[in-house]
């Protein structure tokens, strides 16, 4: 009896705990349509245009530059200001005019990933503006490789010789490794 009273205020309590919504954030949110015009540009129909949503990078070198700008355009009658710009993580940087943007003028967001990681990494940025909770969401992408992935030097290899012959080293190619060409007597 009790195992089965326990049960129903386990379930009970679960239920009120997952039935809650967040009213207070689905009645101040406003609807944001992003969509891609006929030029290739990006808009957000109620404010501002961005050039575009994604940069890729492409691959790059391990510490390499990895900055771009994403230029936007405010497309109403009035002013607009972007409130936070946020990051996904602390690796990703990102740099917004803090003043309005004047009607019918343009702004930029200049996004910097840390390239000290190898790897592909993809990163998003949420632009937050000034009558709307809903972010616009931009997204950087690559991939990082260490600098040295595409050296090539030699590795020592030996060939079978008769005792007391001296033996030449034979040279093969083999990424990141020492050449050397020695000489070596054979011993009994």
């Amino acid at each position: 009896m009790k195992r089965i009273l326990f049960v129903v205020a386990i379930m009970l309590i679960a239920g009120v705990a997952f039935s809650q919504e967040n009213t207070a954030r689905k009645a101040t949110a406003k609807p944001v349509t992003v969509s891609e015009t006929q030029d290739g540009k990006v808009e957000k129909r109620s404010s501002i245009v961005f050039d575009k949503l994604v940069h890729d990078f492409g691959t790059m070198e391990k510490g390499g530059d990895a900055s771009c700008v994403f230029t936007f355009k405010n497309v109403t009658k009035k002013p607009v200001t972007l409130t936070n710009v946020k990051t996904s993580c602390g690796c990703t940087a990102a740099d917004w005019p803090k003043e309005p943007v004047a009607k019918k003028k343009k702004g930029s967001i200049k996004v910097k990933y840390d390239s000290n990681r190898v790897g592909k990494f993809t990163k998003t940025i949420k632009v937050y503006i000034d009558g709307s909770d809903v972010p616009i969401q931009l997204e950087i992408k690559g991939t990082i490789v260490s600098p040295n992935a595409n050296a090539v030097s030699t590795f020592p290899t030996e060939k079978k010789i008769d005792e007391g012959e001296q033996k030449k080293v034979e040279e093969k190619t083999i990424p990141q490794s020492v050449k050397t060409n020695e000489v070596k007597q054979v011993r009994k």
